[in-house]
Order: C-alpha cells, then sequence, then structure tokens
C-alpha cells in the first residue's frame, strides 16, 4: 500500500459535521467543544511545520464512535489536526484525564514503531502531538495531533456492505485486508498491553492496555497470560448490565477449558489494529487500500481475539436458509458467506507468505446479552447440541443473573 495521491476527491468532500450525531446530547457535547478550539492557533503551527500557507476546511469529521474529530489542511500535502472527543455517555466516569492522555500517547508509540517496522502498512505520519501541559495545546483550547492526510475515504464511506460488490473487487478488498491483519503480527511480544512508548534501541515497551478505563478493567495488564487478560475483559463484562450473562459464561468457559490459554508456540502475542473494520481504512475509487487510521486500541493480544470482520456476521450462516433459495433471506446470507470464505482464503494466503499461524476461534466480542452467540459460543466451547447449548445458558443465569 502506497501512501499516494490516489485521486482527487478531498476527504472532507463527505465530512458532515454534525450529522449523525443528534443523539443523547452528543451534538451539544460537541459544539461546546468546538468552542473552545482556536483554528487559528491549529493553522498557525501547522504552516511551521509544513513552511507554507494552508487552508482549513469548513466542515470536520468527527471519527470513529467517538472517539476524535478532525479538520482537513489542505497546501500540496494534506495534514489532520485531531482532538478527542468529548466522552459520551456510555464512557465510565471514573476515566480521568491521565487516562485519556495515556490513551493517545500509546496511540502516537503505536505509530511511530509500525511505521518504522512495517513499511508494507501504510498509516498516518504524526507530525507532532500536543499533550496536556504544552503550550500549543493551551494556545489550541486542547490537546491534539497533527497527522499525515491521504487522498481517499473510508471504505465504510465508498461501500457500507463490501458484500454488495462483484466478487472480484471482493477479492481485491480483503487480500489487502488480511494481508494488514498478517504482517502486523509479524510483530509478537511475551506480553498483552498495549505499546506505551518506544525504547532507545527501538524496541516497543508494553505497558498496560490503553483502553482499561473506558473497558472499566479492573486487572489493566499487561498480561502475560491469555487467560488472565480473557478473566479481565470477563470480569468488566460482568459488571455491565448489559454484558452480565454473557460475561458470567464466558469467564466459566475461560476457567473450565483450555480455549483461551497461551496458544503461541514460543509464548508470544502478535500485534492487533484492534479495529480494523471499514470504518477505518482509507482507500481510491479503485478499492486499493491507501492508509489505516484509528490505532488508538491497537495492542498486543491473544490469538483468539481474531474474528471476522464487518459486514460478516459473527455467526456462520443459517444451514436452513443456505439449503432454501427461495427463502427470502438466501440472498443476503449467502452473499455474507460468500465473503467469509473468501476472507478464509486470503487469510490463509497471507499467512503462508509471511509463514503466520492464526488460530480463529471464539471470538472476545462475544461478551454481549445477544442469546444466539452465547449459545454458540456454549456449542463450540464445550460441543453442546443447540437443547444443551441452551440448558447451560440457562443455569449460568439462574447462578448469577437470577
Amino acid at each position: 500500500m502506497a501512501a499516494i495521491k490516489a485521486f482527487e476527491e478531498l476527504p472532507s468532500r463527505r465530512w458532515t459535521s454534525f450529522g449523525g450525531w443528534n443523539y443523547n446530547g452528543m451534538k451539544e457535547r460537541l459544539q461546546a467543544a468546538l468552542g473552545q478550539i482556536d483554528k487559528r492557533a491549529l493553522v498557525r503551527h501547522a504552516e511551521r511545520i509544513k513552511g507554507q500557507k494552508l487552508t482549513m476546511s469548513q466542515p470536520f469529521s468527527p471519527a470513529s464512535i467517538g472517539s476524535a474529530w478532525r479538520w482537513l489542511l489542505k497546501t500540496g500535502a494534506l495534514l489532520l489536526p485531531e482532538f478527542a472527543c468529548p466522552a459520551t455517555p456510555d464512557i465510565p466516569v471514573t476515566v480521568t484525564a491521565e487516562d485519556e492522555a495515556y490513551t493517545i500517547e500509546c496511540e502516537v508509540a503505536t505509530m511511530e514503531f509500525i511505521r518504522q517496522r512495517l513499511t508494507a502498512v501504510s498509516l498516518p505520519r504524526v507530525y507532532t502531538y500536543e499533550g496536556v501541559g504544552s503550550q500549543l495545546a493551551a494556545h489550541a483550547g486542547a490537546p491534539y495531533m497533527l497527522l499525515e492526510g491521504f487522498y481517499g475515504n473510508t471504505l465504510q464511506d465508498v461501500e457500507f456492505d463490501i458484500c454488495n460488490l462483484h466478487s472480484t473487487t471482493q477479492e481485491h478488498i480483503i487480500t489487502q485486508w488480511t494481508r494488514v491483519q498478517a504482517e502486523l503480527a509479524t510483530l509478537a511480544y511475551p506480553q498483552i498491553g498495549s505499546i506505551s512508548s518506544i525504547s532507545e534501541s527501538g524496541e516497543p515497551i508494553i505497558g498496560k492496555l490503553a483502553t482499561a478505563s473506558t473497558g472499566g478493567l479492573r486487572e489493566t495488564g499487561p498480561f502475560s497470560r491469555a487467560a488472565d487478560y480473557f478473566t479481565s475483559l470477563g470480569n468488566a463484562a460482568t459488571n455491565n448490565t448489559t454484558m452480565r450473562l454473557g460475561g458470567f459464561a464466558f469467564l466459566d468457559i475461560v476457567k473450565t477449558t483450555d480455549l483461551f490459554e497461551n496458544t503461541g508456540t514460543d509464548g508470544s502475542f502478535p500485534f492487533n489494529h484492534m479495529d480494523l473494520g471499514t470504518q477505518n481504512i482509507l482507500v481510491d475509487k479503485h478499492f486499493n487500500f491507501v492508509a489505516v487510521i484509528d490505532w488508538e486500541f491497537a495492542q498486543t493480544a491473544a490469538w483468539q481475539v481474531i474474528h471476522y470482520p464487518m459486514p460478516s456476521p459473527l455467526l456462520g450462516p443459517d444451514e436452513d436458509i443456505m439449503r432454501d433459495p427461495s427463502h427470502v433471506a438466501y440472498s443476503n446470507v449467502s452473499r455474507q458467506d460468500s465473503a467469509r470464505r473468501i476472507y478464509r482464503q486470503k487469510f490463509r494466503d497471507a499467512e503462508s507468505e509471511l509463514k503466520a499461524t492464526v488460530d480463529r476461534s471464539v471470538d472476545r466480542r462475544i461478551l454481549t446479552a445477544d442469546a444466539g452467540l452465547m449459545y454458540e459460543m456454549a456449542r463450540l466451547a464445550f460441543e453442546l447440541n443447540p437443547q444443551e447449548a441452551e440448558e447451560y445458558v440457562r443455569k449460568i443465569k439462574q447462578k448469577h443473573c437470577p
């Protein structure tokens, strides 16, 4: 993937500022925070870095579920000032300013490290990060990053559901997608955690999880055992009313099976973007990958977190539907199944080329209240039939969530 001027349409042409954010008071929080930003200070700083005049886009882009917002600064190249968005209602009140600063510092360190180590993975260059205590951040009104911009748009914006595309185009997209995942997996380390900084020798320093505070984790890492990591996730889920039952079922499986033990042959844990969805992949008009963005969730992780990316469902296709072409859902389900098959094959191809081995087992996203996913988790973990899986979930609910 080359960081090139792939096509002339500016990404800001698709930005809608507050569009889609008028819920739970989010628009009002954005407007209030926006009022604190001095755009002129941003432009002056960016012009000093680039050594030329810049113009700022009027629309901005609140990105990735409220994690950040960006404007576009245009000259011969593109720059993106990025600020943290105001907290959404589901963010725990215990999250501190220090937690937020640590998350950004991990993202900056991660992006710098990946750029140094993996030239095949294109991602934005961080020109500068002005954190808490920076005079420049004080002038701008908030901590911020100045990032390299790209001519391209998110895959999600270009085609929301890639299953709608021709199979050859799907194959082209998924080939690049799985190659990024496999490239990242070539970087493996003995602990599960986030890259908090880079040592003088150029090696990553693995610290606690950057998402620990927002995820409500009491045990924050770094973890030396996969089971400890998954136990921490399960414990956090049991404290969330919408995930409580799934959390207890998950903890029972972690405790009573070996599915979540270390599976790497050398006890190491591969690096994972953790949010490599269509919203975080920039493409050109030919669906060539231009860059991967939004690295705040990236970490070393156990192999078991790898899952089919959206829009592919976690569960496999309904066999009854697949046997009945006249079924109203047949066309949609068969398209999803075809995309999953392409994904599996391209992942195997990428692994073979890079000599990486990935265990696609039970996914950590199973920690939800969705009954279908819980039954499937129990069925896979204990080799149960559907009736036995229902009975298992019923007993877990009776014991922990009466």
